[in-house]
């Protein structure tokens, strides 16, 4: 078995419920976004999958959520972006994204601040 991995800082804001109100106050966390790609095999490169191709790949994804209100995207219109929401949603946007058919997992572990965490799991 084969891991790559590859680590991303974001800021993103957001409300814990669907809707404005004062007990819900708009929040900034900076995140740190961890991918984790496995295989049983590396590719015919030697490789789980280019970092460069992983690196471009979730970059482009965290364009759609850096610096923005969670609440206004339109993955969370009818659900409050959680950690493990976000986290699900970050990682369903890297498996969509990244063309690798010989992954047998995809792990996605968001960390809200030093000791917070959600890990979402894709097996393939």
């Amino acid at each position: 078995m084969f891991t790559l991995a590859l680590r991303k800082k974001f800021i993103a804001h957001h409300r814990t419920s669907t809707t404005p109100d004062p007990e819900h106050p708009l929040r900034a966390h900076l995140y740190l976004l961890e991918v984790m790609l496995e295989a049983d095999a590396l590719d015919e490169q030697g490789m789980v999958l280019d970092l460069a191709e992983l690196d471009e790949t979730v970059e482009d994804i965290l364009e759609n959520y850096c610096d923005k209100n969670l609440n206004e995207i339109a993955a969370f219109q009818e659900r409050v972006p959680t950690l493990e929401t976000l986290a699900q949603t970050l990682g369903d946007a890297i498996d969509q994204a990244l063309y690798a058919p010989h992954l047998t997992a995809i792990s996605v572990r968001l960390w809200r601040d030093e000791e917070t965490w959600a890990l979402y799991d894709i097996e393939k």
